[in-house]
């Protein structure tokens, strides 16, 4: 970090073993990131100077990548050398970090998966909230998309990987609607998942969430950790698009920002008030947390 604390005048990127500025960060159209969606990639934020939960981000982005036969080209001590790095040559102490490895660029005209040379990225920028002030004070309006989520019988939603368009259709749907995050169901009518987080319910004092076809995120079981400690009940359940108009309280969990509270789910608000009591305890607690440093990765140590 700086002694001024101020950012690069551009932000400033690890590409393929090397620190360059944004606008020198070029990447070829040949890359079968750019042209199949055929990466992995993970968002790790930190807050206050330490990245929240390193480690665990790391696990599931090398079993993203063992999964989709993609070599990694560092070591996980030089990813993680790599993400401090990027985030100490950005004067960054709040931020979210997104770093990527695409199948990269093919031997040959007609690309064979098997012979190509990987894109290794990291970029780092001011911590991105989910919603806006508003939205995080008041709640959110959630919309249950027409689409389906994926299931383990076509790409398991366990593979964090660059191909987004079925994420992209359904939030552009909920905001041409008016709303400001979309969940869509599972292929039997269940609640999955959003473009970005995942979702819990609250009913008579018990905590709901979805446990199957979903990603594995990371706030999700922190929030699961803190239920734990704080003594309130869980269940993973299959849950309805009933489960949610019916719900005491209905929150989202991301990397960025926690817990969002949901105010009114496909022109159904909810009954009781928002942030309801356990989601606003959660969502203390979870900051509480990372202020604490517990599982915190120190930047400038």
């Amino acid at each position: 970090m700086s002694e001024t604390g101020q950012q690069p005048a551009e932000p400033i990127l690890y590409l393929n073993g090397s620190y360059r500025p944004l606008s020198q960060a070029g990447i070829s159209p040949l890359d079968q990131g750019f042209l199949l969606g055929d990466g992995i990639f993970d968002v790790v934020s930190a807050w206050q100077g330490r990245l929240f939960k390193l480690d665990q981000h790391l696990d599931r982005f090398f079993d993203s990548l063992q999964a989709t036969r993609l070599p990694s080209p560092l070591s996980r001590e030089e990813w993680q050398a790599a993400i401090i790095e990027t985030c100490r040559r950005n004067n960054l102490r709040d931020a979210s970090i997104r770093f990527i490895v695409t199948r990269g660029v093919p031997q040959q005209i007609v690309a064979d998966p098997r012979d190509c040379v990987p894109t290794v990225l990291i970029w780092a920028a001011p911590y991105i909230f989910l919603a806006d002030e508003a939205g995080r004070r008041n709640g959110i309006r959630l919309m249950i998309s027409h689409l389906r989520g994926f299931g383990p019988q076509n790409l398991d939603p366990r593979y964090k990987c660059l191909d987004r368009l079925h994420f992209q259709l359904a939030k552009m749907e909920a905001m041409a609607a008016g709303y400001d995050d979309v969940v869509w169901l599972d292929d039997r009518g269940h609640v999955a998942e959003g473009p970005a987080s995942n979702l819990f319910a609250v009913k008579g004092g018990t905590l709901y969430t979805p446990g199957e076809a979903i990603l594995r995120g990371i706030t999700r079981a922190t929030i699961l950790e803190l239920a734990a400690e704080l003594g309130i009940p869980v269940r993973e359940a299959n849950l309805t698009a009933f489960d949610l108009y019916s719900a005491d309280e209905v929150f989202t969990t991301s990397t960025a920002g926690g817990v969002l509270p949901v105010r009114e789910v496909s022109a159904r608000p909810l009954r009781g008030p928002v942030p309801g009591p356990l989601s606003r305890r959660l969502d203390e607690a979870y900051w509480e947390m990372r202020a604490s440093g517990r599982h915190g990765t120190e930047i400038d140590p």
